[in-house]
């Protein structure tokens, strides 16, 4: 059959008559794409939009004792390890990761954690985690009282940000307070690093 189908283009902008060729797998590569042919707006609910990763930790050439006592005014573990990140959608949510070595001392309990500032210098700071009971004061906890009772760990956790609330720069650093004992931070352990990813709602 050689007949020629007749293609109208409709008032609305549709075309009747024509069906498209089913494209190859394969046959549309980046390549081809125009730059910014697909953006954000377009990718479903679940997209990692961007991330950022700190530097590994090693500003401080041993281990050091956590001095804080407050969650409000945590001690940092180390300033090489603030990451910034914008989110490019003010309701995406931060998923945040990080790994470091702690040792708690005997009879001690506290907190390791991601902690959000607005602000460059982490003033001003909140956890990130959310609490189950009325604190997070024995997030980690040695309840053995000998003094050769120290605990050594390499922790990696993963906790969300769920304040994102517009697209200003949020600023990410892991912190510590201590409610009671002694804590430290990279006693022969583990370097810190940190990974914040948005993700598209």
């Amino acid at each position: 059959d050689n007949s020629i189908m007749s293609i109208t283009i409709n008032g609305n902008g549709t075309i009747s008559g024509y069906t498209p060729a089913t494209v190859a797998d394969g046959g549309i590569t980046t390549a081809k794409l125009a730059s910014g042919a697909i953006t954000g707006a377009v990718l479903p609910a679940g997209t990692i939009i961007q991330t950022v990763t700190s530097l590994i930790g090693s500003s401080s050439s041993g281990g050091f004792g956590i001095s804080s006592s407050d969650i409000n005014s945590p001690t940092f573990l180390d300033s090489d390890c603030k990451i910034s990140i914008t989110p490019t959608y003010s309701n995406s949510k931060i998923v945040l990761t990080w790994s470091a070595g702690i040792r708690l001392d005997p009879s001690s309990a506290g907190f390791f954690g991601v902690f959000y500032s607005p602000n460059s210098d982490m003033s001003s700071s909140s956890v990130v985690d959310l609490k189950k009971g009325s604190t997070l004061d024995e997030t980690y906890r040695n309840n053995d009282s000998g003094s050769n009772s120290h605990q050594f760990y390499g922790w990696s956790r993963v906790v969300y940000d769920l304040t994102v609330s517009n697209t200003n720069i949020r600023y990410y650093n892991v912190g510590a307070y201590k409610s009671s004992g002694g804590m430290q931070y990279g006693d022969n352990q583990s370097a810190l690093y940190l990974i914040a990813q948005e993700v598209k709602v």
